[in-house]
């Protein structure tokens, strides 16, 4: 009779001991390719250190373009001029950029379009913010002054509870000037031995109105005031001030760096995707175009958002300076062909499958993190199966390039909860009902929303490089 051995370990530690979780977007790499996804990723870590709101990601995008051969240009200045590389940041708020590569044929016979959006979910102070305890029996149980807010863009109310904030933006001083302001926040939590919260249901225990107000520190109004060089309280009707988490994006495995952890892949990383494949495209055979917009979270409000004139001002200068260049007048025919010759992806994060999520999702039709590149299929409105083959080809080793780790899925879906599958309407329907066919092209990404977003960094460089051949592509 064979002896049965006593185990080492416990029963489901022998069982598991063997079972790997692979990410092929990392794993397909040779080995230059890694050790240069290793600088790619404290590139991002950087990018994103720098850039917690929409204006700061544009000003570092230019930043970027500048040093790489691209010059800045007046978005109302229609001149002829030598250089085929330039970017224009919009005339309000200097929070949306279009940057442009002139590809070898003319505006008319279309353009190839990459549209990523600069803002993430945070919160948004008020105009009139400032809160203190005026009752003198329960004036030494607050902290002092607190800071109300306005949660921005779909975030969570419970994940912000207990976060640490850094409170950044601007304010125009009387002189018209632009000055910048930062300074340090939390948002309480409640006491846990207090705390009945597990009695009640999630919205009402963490209501915005009773949950997200900044703690900041200062005793009273008046010195709050005059720390940031304010006169009155009216002052902040001169300010845009946004709370974000001080949270520093990191891998967590220092050895394999199969996952990156930070507030703000959804969707500043696609800006970061866009901006370096527009640099290193090269002799586009279309004018290559990277249009960073603001304010998706809410919907696109003009001016700055894919709503706003902002790309159609850009469309219209460029035209002028066609018509010059050629010494005729562009058909209003022509014009129409521009966009059915064209082709835009829509670059954003697609929701990622998790353990948290997986009963709520259809799972199955949903990205995954470490698969690569995500191209969305046909179920979006404006979708076109041709652009999906299209895509690939690119991403496929039938042209002279390694093939691109990809995987195509559909939109994110709730699981068995039909009547919201066709409530994620496209932002960009103004360019689409003009003839472009559009198509999702991101990483995917968990814990969407929250202060501690998860990506897989061999997805955004998959991401990158099929930006970049899509933007060098016939």
């Amino acid at each position: 009779m064979r002896k049965i051995e006593v185990p080492k370990g416990t029963f489901e530690n022998s069982l598991n001991l063997d079972s790997v979780r692979h990410f092929p977007s990392i794993e397909c790499l040779d080995k230059e390719q890694k050790k240069e996804l290793k600088k790619r990723i404290d590139d991002i870590i950087d990018f994103h250190s720098k850039s917690k709101l929409a204006y700061q990601a544009v000003n570092f995008s230019a930043e970027w373009l500048l040093d790489n051969g691209f010059e800045e240009r007046d978005l109302f200045d229609d001149s002829i001029q030598e250089s085929k590389k330039y970017f224009y940041r919009d005339p309000w708020k200097k929070s949306s950029l279009i940057a442009v590569h002139e590809g070898k044929k003319a505006i008319t016979e279309g353009f190839h379009l990459i549209n990523s959006h600069a803002d993430s979910p945070c919160l948004k102070v008020k105009p009139r913010p400032l809160r203190i305890e005026t009752d003198e029996d329960k004036l030494y149980d607050t902290l002092g002054i607190k800071l109300s807010t306005i949660p921005h863009g779909g975030i969570v109310v419970p994940y912000w509870i207990g976060q640490p904030v850094e409170i950044i933006g601007y304010t125009i001083d009387k002189n018209n000037s632009r000055r910048e302001i930062n300074f340090k926040g939390v948002i309480g939590v409640n006491s846990a031995h207090v705390d009945i919260s597990e009695y009640e249901d999630v919205t009402t225990a963490f209501s915005p109105e009773k949950s997200l107000e900044i703690i900041i520190g200062y005793s009273d109004k008046k010195s709050f005031l005059k720390h940031l060089k304010f006169e009155s309280i009216d002052d902040f009707a001169n300010t845009h001030l946004w709370a974000v988490p001080v949270n520093k994006m990191f891998t967590i495995d220092d050895c394999n760096q199969n996952l990156l952890v930070g507030y703000g892949h959804d969707d500043r990383t696609s800006v970061f995707s866009t901006i370096d494949a527009l640099i290193k495209t090269k002799n586009p055979e279309y004018s290559a175009i990277a249009w960073i917009s603001d304010n998706e979270e809410i919907f696109d409000p003009a001016p700055v958002g894919t709503e706003g004139p902002l790309f159609y001002m850009f469309l219209e200068n460029f035209l002028n300076r066609q018509e010059k260049i050629e010494q005729r007048k562009i058909s209003d025919l022509e014009k129409y062909k521009l966009y059915t010759n064209s082709k835009m992806i829509v670059g954003d994060v697609s929701v990622a499958s998790y353990g948290h999520d997986f009963e709520e999702m259809d799972s199955k039709s949903s990205a995954k993190i470490g698969l690569g590149a995500v191209i969305e299929g046909g179920d979006i409105q404006g979708n076109d199966p041709h652009f999906v083959r299209y895509l690939r080809n690119l991403v496929s080793n039938k042209n002279s390039e390694k093939g691109i780790c990809h995987q195509i899925c559909g939109q994110f879906y709730h699981q068995d909860m039909m009547e919201l599958w066709g409530s994620n309407e496209s932002d960009h329907k103004r360019l689409v009902s003009k003839g472009i066919p559009e198509i999702w092209v991101g990483m995917p990404c968990a814990s969407l929303h929250s202060p501690v977003e998860i990506i897989c960094p061999g997805d955004e460089y998959a991401t990158s490089e099929l930006y970049r051949r899509f933007f060098e592509s016939k």
